[in-house]
């Protein structure tokens, strides 16, 4: 039997890498790497199958669904996404693509929304949960005072930094796409090696992402996901309970000092999900192993061949048409966020102005109650000096101060 690794080839993302990380342990060699965005396009160098354990996020270039037949597949831990700016929706779960997932259901589901899709378009499935919690902690990782923090936000980073005298490590998980498959996969995975090696190590770890809060819940780091309080439902909901969670807006109203200072364990929770994980894994590796499958079924190496340098001029029609339409998306998206920039600050200076307006109104409605209250007293005076003028010791004095004079 051959083993196919899959993985993005050209992904911006390292939580991809680390998912083909966790699946990567489960097989006995690989044969063949395959590219996650150009699955139907995979050619063995035989007419014969290539098994692989095909996890992770499904999919950018939709195009590339349903996979090639030379593909015998384990589809676990399976995130289907709908929610692109240029996208089919759920139509690539329907027709061929949906055949093909029902010629082998029941489909591991990483989330709860992917089974509510695949429920929706009449496929059997079951929860699986995320290939990342299968990942080994690592041997004779010693535990260190730093601690990481991944993506996390402007704001929660800076509280973070206020309350801990701790040395901080900050990472991302960004990385640039044409950078990234310039490297080799071997490259790629010591990286993602590397990199899990340091949370392991860490004393704690604050992220905005799942593929970090997951993978660090595996390796036995206490780990803290700080999300928006808009927060991707479909994809975070389901593990929100596997850790310990805040929204940006309720860390900054907590102690965040004995949280740092003291981070809570992660809870057992998520063993069964690697347990049965665990299991499925090996069990279909075992299977591939023991059992020879038949490849009368397989198309011709040759005729595949001339059929896919079709598709693949078809695929980069499409993909460019995509690309395209994206960038006109981010790029409109760009300058309504630019707009909007501008409209806040007029709405900020026009505030700032009614602020200023209301000050100076208040300074003159002052003024005028001082030039009133100094008028009254002006008039109070002049009264009390007009009694006075007309008293009779006024007159009094008037008129020995002429008998004086004399």
């Amino acid at each position: 039997m051959k083993y196919g690794i899959m993985y993005y080839k050209k992904t911006d993302n390292i939580g991809d890498d680390i998912q083909t990380y966790a699946a990567l342990r489960f097989l006995p060699r690989i044969d063949y790497h395959i590219d996650r965005e150009d699955l139907n396009c995979f050619i063995p160098k035989e007419k014969e199958y290539v098994s692989m354990i095909m996890n992770g996020w499904f999919l950018h270039n939709k195009a590339a669904w349903p996979p090639s037949p030379y593909i015998n597949p384990l589809l676990i831990s399976m995130h289907f996404t709908c929610l692109e700016k240029i996208d089919v929706g759920e139509k690539y779960l329907q027709g061929l693509g949906g055949d093909y997932l029902k010629s082998y259901q029941p489909i591991g589901c990483r989330d709860v929304e992917t089974q509510k899709r695949l429920t929706k378009n009449n496929i059997e499935n079951f929860f699986s949960g995320c290939m990342t919690l299968t990942i080994k902690p690592f041997e004779n990782i010693k535990k260190q005072e730093y601690i990481c923090l991944v993506d996390l936000d402007e704001k929660s980073s800076k509280i973070v930094k206020e309350n801990t005298s701790r040395e901080i490590k900050e990472f991302t998980h960004d990385v640039d796409p044409e950078e990234i498959f310039k490297k080799s996969f071997e490259e790629r995975m010591k990286n993602v090696e590397e990199l899990l090696k340091k949370y392991q190590a860490s004393h704690l770890v604050l992220t905005n992402r799942l593929h970090v809060a997951l993978p660090c819940i595996a390796l036995g780091t206490p780990v803290i996901l700080v999300h928006k309080e808009n927060f991707e439902e479909d994809r975070l909901g389901t593990y929100l309970e596997y850790m310990k969670s805040f929204t940006d807006v309720e860390f900054e109203k907590i102690d965040t000092k004995e949280i740092i200072d003291k981070p809570e364990k992660n809870n057992d929770k998520y063993i069964t999900i690697k347990n049965s994980l665990t299991e499925k894994c090996e069990q279909f590796i075992r299977k591939c192993e023991e059992q020879k499958l038949r490849n009368n079924h397989l198309p011709e190496i040759e005729k595949y061949g001339e059929y896919i340098e079709k598709l693949k001029w078809y695929k980069e029609l499409h993909e460019n048409i995509r690309i395209k339409a994206k960038n006109n998306i981010y790029e409109s998206e760009k300058k309504y966020k630019e707009y909007e920039d501008i409209i806040s600050n007029l709405k900020k200076q026009n505030k700032e102005y009614k602020i200023e307006c209301k000050k100076l109104q208040e300074e003159q409605e002052q003024i005028e109650q001082n030039s009133k209250k100094i008028e009254h007293e002006n008039i109070q005076m002049k009264q009390e000096l007009r009694k006075v003028y007309e008293s009779k010791s006024w007159k009094y004095i008037q008129k020995m101060r002429k008998i004086l004079r004399k």
